[in-house]
């Protein structure tokens, strides 16, 4: 579980105050989104003199290097069970002592729990069912997702900044919010993850510097885990959803729905010419434009025009 150190919380505050992205401080601190990212999240131990590192980097003041100081002296690395109750307690000691002896098939049913994004899936075209969650329809997404740009974005603004909308602006939104960054070490194939219950959003570092970059692919993720997180990491008891369920109770694919529109908004179908100018524009890639435009076709969003 990813959750910000006293540390932690003391350096994003400092580093969302002047601005600084997870990827700009990196920058001036010659290393890795991810490697600031595990110190914030408490994954990795504060390295002996990063703190003063920091402060240089940071141009902090004596006050402000003093705070983080003693923010880092309440930090330490465990493991929080005491608020669970004690069958709760047992069953995670449990766990940790068998994890290596379950069955595939149990494996795959508590990775269900997991809401993620994978590097062999496309947007649209997943290979994989998502956990079930409750129906959504298409236009309820759509109009989800435009109240959602409505709250961040400018109405005439057409691309959406989905990277300073979870690094800067979530946390003003929802109390104790997380952004992290893993590397593909920790993380694996999957290329981002919302954790059910947790007010956290994770990003592979590849993803996050893409999505930071503008590459299509990437952002799209962004915005498929931040439909997790607004829209199901509260979903209880998952399941698979199988063959019987209607695709409307599908978490990827609604979070796929939720992506697409964000990303193309259907307010903004009388600037595009075409799906690549959209694409363009709206710095998505052409295949998920494509996607995006022949669904607004058949839903008759053309005709308005």
């Amino acid at each position: 579980m990813s959750t910000l150190t006293p540390f932690g919380i003391a350096i994003r505050k400092l580093r969302l105050d002047k601005g600084l992205r997870l990827l700009d401080l990196a920058a001036r601190l010659k290393c890795s989104p991810a490697f600031v990212s595990a110190i914030e999240t408490g994954r990795k131990p504060i390295p002996d003199g990063f703190v003063v590192t920091v402060g240089r980097a940071m141009e902090l003041s004596t006050d402000q290097l003093r705070e983080l100081r003693r923010a880092a002296d309440r930090t330490k690395k465990t493991v929080t069970v005491e608020k669970l109750p004690e069958d709760q307690r047992e069953l995670v000691a449990a766990f940790a002592r068998k994890i290596d002896e379950l069955p595939p098939a149990m494996m795959a049913k508590l990775k269900a729990a997991i809401l993620k994004s994978s590097e062999d899936d496309m947007p649209f075209k997943r290979k994989r069912r998502g956990i079930f969650v409750p129906p959504l329809s298409t236009g309820v997404i759509r109009d989800y997702a435009e109240k959602v740009r409505t709250a961040f974005v400018e109405p005439s603004q057409i691309e959406f900044p989905i990277m300073d909308v979870i690094e800067f602006k979530l946390g003003l939104v929802f109390e104790n919010f997380c952004f992290d960054v893993q590397d593909k070490a920790t993380i694996g194939v999957e290329e981002g993850r919302v954790i059910a219950g947790k007010n956290c959003i994770i990003l592979r570092e590849d993803v996050y510097e893409g999505a930071c970059g503008g590459n299509g692919r990437d952002r799209f993720t962004a915005c498929h885990e931040l439909a997790h997180f607004l829209m199901h990491r509260e979903v209880a008891m998952p399941r698979m959803r199988d063959d019987a369920d209607r695709i409307y109770c599908d978490a990827e694919w609604q979070a796929d729905t939720f992506a697409g529109t964000l990303l193309m908004s259907p307010r903004h179908l009388r600037l595009f010419s075409n799906s690549d100018h959209a694409a363009g524009l709206c710095k998505m890639t052409p295949a998920a434009a494509s996607v995006m435009w022949t669904k607004y076709q058949s839903e008759g969003r053309f005709k308005v025009f």
